[in-house]
């Protein structure tokens, strides 16, 4: 049986020029509704933001370390 990608691909070589138009809109509308679910899912995440938070201000601040010194060190 072949994979889910590879059955997509041999409908859409069936289908007329015109309907591809509404496929790659839908495709894209998923897309997108799949990155905002991601999102929504590390905002929800109180660990992470405060993570990402204390990432930026340490950037900010110029307190990151570079990860050839942590090889250097291991």
């Amino acid at each position: 049986m072949s994979s889910l990608r590879e059955k997509a691909h041999e409908i859409v070589d069936r289908i007329s020029e015109r309907k591809l138009a509404e496929i790659i809109d839908f495709l894209e509308y998923l897309k997108i509704k799949e990155e905002v679910e991601a999102t929504n899912e590390i905002l929800n995440d109180k660990k992470m933001v405060e993570s990402i938070q204390k990432g930026l201000i340490q950037s900010k601040n110029n307190e990151l370390v570079d990860l050839e010194n942590i090889r250097e060190d291991v």
